[in-house]
């Protein structure tokens, strides 16, 4: 991988009847892999994954000659996708001395979104922008960590935000409330394991509607009842979420 072994790549699957894996990468960057209903969609998460090197290449080759590339970077000044909408992104150098401040201000609801660490760097919300204090303005990779982390922290609060909105349907018919774990993914919203009681969530969704989070929600809570993807498991949805089509549909 482009010196990231960690880098992980989302991808559009198409399932039809094709005798090979066909994976192909779009001029904006998205990729778009086909497969056999048959094919598992592990064995197709490591099949991405072996052809990161081309991935890479293919996708700096169309940032080289068209300038866009769908991979959002923290650089200062650019939209960043958060619930549905846009963020613009505004960097300062970070100053310990004001988390107190933006400590109270989050706790009065001027500022939403808030997370810190302990070298006094932090990420919030506020007025249309997401601010990002970091020790290190130009170091791109660095603010990408930064980001990642406050993603995945604020994906973290809102999926067991909602996940509690959502138990008491699931614990009338005897669900014991499940393990969540957060992490990002390289194909799906969100992932239930019945045997071990546990769902994982996807980070990206935090850059996803509301609505479309909820459904996400439900869609793995449902799996504790139907293993599947059977009409009986999208009856349950339903029950639940009566317009869920139209949620999942702006996931894409």
């Amino acid at each position: 991988m482009s010196e990231n072994e960690n880098e992980e790549f989302f991808y559009q699957l198409i399932r039809k009847n094709v005798k090979n894996i066909n994976l192909r990468v779009k001029s904006d960057g998205s990729v778009v892999v086909s497969a056999s209903p048959g094919v598992p969609e592990d064995y197709i998460d490591d099949f991405v994954y072996s052809k990161r090197s081309f991935i890479q290449k293919a996708r700096r080759q169309m940032a080289q000659g068209t300038g866009s590339v769908s991979d959002w970077k923290p650089v200062s000044g650019g939209q960043v996708p958060y619930l549905g909408g846009i963020l613009i992104l505004q960097e300062a150098c970070a100053d310990s001395r004001k988390i107190p401040v933006w400590i109270e201000q989050s706790r009065q609801g001027s500022i939403t979104a808030f997370s810190r660490n302990k070298k006094g760097e932090a990420v919030f919300c506020r007025d249309g922008c997401l601010y990002l204090y970091t020790q290190n303005p130009d170091d791109t990779a660095y603010n990408q960590q930064l980001y990642d982390s406050w993603q995945k922290i604020q994906a973290g609060i809102l999926c067991r935000k909602i996940s509690l909105q959502y138990y008491p349907v699931f614990q009338k018919q005897g669900i014991a409330y499940p393990e969540l774990k957060i992490r990002k993914m390289s194909s799906r919203w969100g992932s239930c394991i019945p045997g071990k009681h546990k769902i994982t969530f996807n980070s990206r969704l935090l850059e996803k509607p509301l609505e479309s989070i909820e459904y996400v929600v439900v869609h793995e809570f449902s799996h504790f009842i139907h293993p599947n993807h059977s009409k009986a498991f999208y009856d349950c949805v339903e029950q639940v979420l009566p317009d869920w089509r139209s949620r999942k549909n702006a996931l894409r």
